[in-house]
């Protein structure tokens, strides 16, 4: 139905603040660092050189949608014992961090300029006005109500 990926929470149930177990786009790169540092990972793998489960940890599910290009490399490192959990959170952090940073820092400057935000607001309230308008002659005329 959507082309949207969905995304398990840190502890690897349904994403929930709730749950206390979400990544926010508004979360600093020092949040984001911690919160993938604390992700539930292959239960079964006791040692960094253990062959994973891909399939069962949550840090992998995350790579599919950060690291696409790199998710078959992934995949055969953990599964054959090459890449520890610790060190997959880190490169996973740092995917997260790059594609999420521009957002964290956008939204800073947001904050910083409430001004800016009102105009952005008040620009897209015009617009919608003007296509609303638009849209209600349209309905009127298709109506023959167009008297009003």
């Amino acid at each position: 139905m959507t082309k949207a990926k969905v995304l398990p929470g840190t502890d690897g149930r349904k994403m929930s603040k709730s749950y206390g177990n979400t990544i926010a786009l508004s979360d600093s790169p020092d949040e984001i660092r911690k919160k993938v540092s604390t992700m539930i990972t292959d239960p079964a793998r006791i040692r960094k050189d253990d062959p994973g489960h891909p399939e069962v940890c949550t840090v992998f599910s995350f790579h599919k949608v950060f690291n696409e290009n790199e998710v078959t490399e992934i995949e055969g490192q953990c599964r054959g014992g090459k890449i520890g959990c610790v060190q997959c959170k880190k490169n996973l952090a740092n995917k997260m961090v790059e594609h999420l940073e521009p957002i964290y820092e956008r939204r800073q400057k947001l904050l910083e300029n409430p001004g800016v935000v009102k105009e952005i607001l008040a620009n897209g309230n015009e617009k919608a006005g003007k296509v609303a308008q638009k849209t209600l002659e349209e309905v009127r005329k298709a109506m023959k109500i167009d008297f009003i």
